[in-house]
């Protein structure tokens, strides 16, 4: 009889409550951890704007460092865009320097190092040599004295809504000392993301 019992017992399957727990538990941990690793995979997308605005901000400083001013003319936005489906790279295939164009829509702006062959991107040193998901601009307030500002963007619409994210870079002079003995002794940055939650 006791054997009889464990043999039942060993050969007991799952209730149907049990195995509706289990799926509520893993609906739960999939409707939280899915939008969470869409955000990280945007967000990971997002770095290079950062890092190329940073890039942007150091070369800045040396040239604020080296002319006591910064570029004075404006660059507009480059490289191209196509922006279909969305804004800004858009549509775009990512075709690389010297490459062939893909069929494969990978919402990137084709490599255009010409488009960056601008007074303003020249005395910066900036350039993009490969596919991007964004696009640069430059602009300048003032370009010397202590009020002296400019700004940089990149502007992109990597989920392609068609509400264009932008990243500002703001340089300013930094001033040291006040009236007679104020003086310029540099250039400052400070990177400015997005609103939280726009890509």
């Amino acid at each position: 009889m006791i054997q009889q019992l464990k043999k039942r017992m060993s050969q007991r399957g799952f209730t149907l409550i049990e195995l509706m727990i289990v799926v509520a538990i893993i609906g739960i941990l999939a409707a939280v951890a899915i939008p969470a690793f869409l955000d990280y995979i945007k967000k990971s997308k997002s770095s290079e704007a950062s890092i190329n605005l940073n890039k942007i901000g150091k070369n800045l400083k040396t040239y604020f460092d080296a002319n006591q001013s910064f570029p004075g003319a404006n660059a507009l936005i480059a490289p191209a865009g196509l922006g279909v489906g969305g804004n800004n790279c858009c549509g775009g295939v990512g075709t690389p320097v010297g490459g062939v164009a893909s069929a494969t829509i990978n919402n990137k702006c084709d490599a255009d190092p010409a488009a960056f062959n601008v007074p303003a991107w020249q005395e910066i040193e900036f350039s993009m040599n490969e596919p991007s998901q964004y696009q640069y601009s430059y602009q300048v307030g003032l370009a010397t004295g202590p009020t002296a500002n400019a700004a940089a963007f990149a502007i992109g619409d990597l989920d392609c809504n068609s509400a264009s994210s932008t990243w500002t870079l703001q340089a300013t002079a930094i001033v040291t000392g006040a009236g007679a003995t104020a003086s310029i002794s540099g250039a400052a940055t400070s990177l400015i993301p997005p609103p939280k939650g726009s890509f």
